[in-house]
């Protein structure tokens, strides 16, 4: 019986998409430990059969050194577990880690851990950029969830696998049509609330305009709630924090995705967004910023507009875009892009039992 481990440097509501791996492992009745960093003092669930946590509290004021202190410890303890406990395999979770663990795995673990890239670590850095090189090139697999990350890491033959959050997606229901002519248009961001100096923008564009409605549903949503009601700005809908499992609801209030969150930031140019998923399995056009690899997917597949600047122009052309949108050829694209996601996963299961199921 095969025996798995997954390192991480992070909480695990923090390890977004780890569900990944565990539904297989649990599908499959494969035996595996955890061992990560907690920051938050928090007991969080997981279903594992060993959970090894170093408690690491973040104290934002201690120094440099306290901080570099106590990531070496979390080292050290990962280290001593994983040398004793024979494992298997084990799955590398968040960029942090990989760098962490770089040399260790690359000289004691050589084709007996997967990578998985999910943002931007500063590879630019020709010192990371090294260490990474050397961890994947002795992977048995490496995935990321953009291909966009292609441009600063160095050339391998990645695995691409989808941010798809299938508990909240299989709740999603598909439209048949796009928002009825006469009816205000409803922009919404659904999900954690950042970005509140162009959120703000886009209030000041739309507001009180009879043909759109923003609405923001998440965290920190109250921020912009504030906002509107200091300026005037009525043609709104607010809910700050909710379950994930409610994400399918918010969505059915909403006709296009907001998913304006800047650009000219490694971590913002080159990632897939997983509200490009929301967008696709609800058939809702989305919002992009321009020279992102966002609005690259959005214009390969037809399936968003391209925030270019935050003028009144831009405003009347996303009225017009929007209201001529061929709602057929638009839900065609949509599974176009979903047959293409399902292929990339299956590449990525196919791995999974090469290399984990079959050990």
């Amino acid at each position: 019986m095969s025996h798995i481990c997954i390192l991480s440097a992070v909480n695990i509501k923090h390890m977004s998409m780890i569900s990944l791996y565990t539904e297989w492992l649990l599908r499959d009745n494969i035996d595996f430990d955890i061992i990560y960093m907690d920051k938050y003092g928090e007991n969080e669930d997981f279903p594992a059969k060993n959970k090894y946590v170093f408690k690491n509290i973040i104290n934002p004021n201690n120094p440099r050194w306290y901080k570099a202190l106590q990531y070496w410890k979390f080292k050290k303890f990962a280290v001593n577990i994983l040398n004793n406990n024979y494992y298997d395999f084990i799955i590398v979770w968040n960029d942090v880690a990989i760098f962490m663990f770089a040399n260790y795995l690359a000289s004691r673990w050589k084709g007996k851990y997967c990578l998985n890239i999910r943002d931007y670590c500063y590879q630019k850095n020709i010192f990371i950029f090294r260490r990474f090189q050397k961890v994947i090139n002795s992977s048995a697999f490496t995935t990321i969830s953009s291909l966009g990350y292609k441009i600063f890491l160095p050339p391998y033959n990645y695995l691409q696998v989808h941010s798809l959050n299938l508990p909240v997606l299989k709740q999603i229901i598909p439209r048949s049509s796009l928002r009825e002519l006469g009816k205000p248009i409803r922009i919404g961001f659904v999900g954690y609330v950042r970005f509140y100096d162009i959120n703000k923008r886009l209030l000041d564009i739309f507001k009180n305009d009879s043909r759109f409605e923003m609405h923001f549903y998440g965290s920190h949503a109250d921020v912009l709630r504030q906002y509107a009601e200091e300026n005037g700005i009525a043609n709104t809908a607010f809910h700050d924090s909710f379950p994930v499992k409610d994400t399918a609801k918010f969505l059915q209030r909403i006709d296009i995705i907001n998913n304006v969150y800047g650009n000219n930031s490694m971590s913002l140019d080159y990632a897939l967004s997983i509200k490009l998923y929301h967008g696709v399995y609800s058939r809702m056009p989305i919002l992009v910023c321009p020279n992102t690899y966002m609005e690259q997917i959005s214009k390969e597949y037809q399936l968003g507009f391209t925030v270019t600047d935050y003028t009144s122009e831009m405003k009347e052309n996303l009225y017009e875009w929007y209201t001529h949108i061929n709602f057929e050829k638009f839900n065609m694209s949509c599974s176009q892009f979903i047959n293409k996601v399902l292929q990339d996963n299956q590449n990525f299961e196919s791995a999974y039992q090469k290399y984990i199921k079959e050990i």
